[in-house]
């Protein structure tokens, strides 16, 4: 058992300042042993503890990466040539990330297959809304007779 998960949960609270929950470290520190692993193969000479302090640069390299926005929480609306990013969220269907962002509510059946789907309505529709509702009780308030 290595020390990484111990090690990204440290640098993670020194340099974004969050306590980072103890599966996600894990999740990490396999990406991090595994990238070691495969270097270590590749060069047999280097020192247990130069191994380690590489270790620990690229947990620092990690946490830094998720500071700047490199996370799973962050996630773009456009590809780099402007146009809209879409996630396969089945074998047959691409939905735009915005889609997916007002992603609310889902209901799966006994097979964990989706029944039902809810979106959060656009800022736009629940702008148009508000307005609606707005003329709504002013013509009511001065033109009901």
């Amino acid at each position: 058992m290595s020390d990484t998960p111990k090690i990204i949960r440290h640098m993670f609270v020194n340099l974004t300042k969050l306590q980072l929950d103890p599966k996600v470290a894990k999740q990490g520190a396999s990406v991090v042993d595994g990238l070691i692993e495969k270097m270590n193969a590749e060069l047999p000479k280097v020192s247990k503890a130069d191994w380690h302090k590489l270790r620990i640069a690229f947990c620092g390299m990690l946490a830094h990466g998720w500071a700047m926005g490199m996370n799973p929480f962050n996630n773009p609306k456009m590809k780099a040539d402007g146009t809209p990013l879409e996630v396969r969220v089945s074998r047959d269907i691409l939905l735009p990330m915005e889609a997916l962002k007002s992603l609310r509510y889902v209901k799966r059946d006994n097979l964990g297959r989706v029944e039902k789907a809810f979106f959060e309505p656009s800022s736009e529709a629940k702008i148009k809304e508000q307005i609606e509702r707005i003329l709504a009780e002013i013509a009511k308030k001065h033109w009901a007779k």
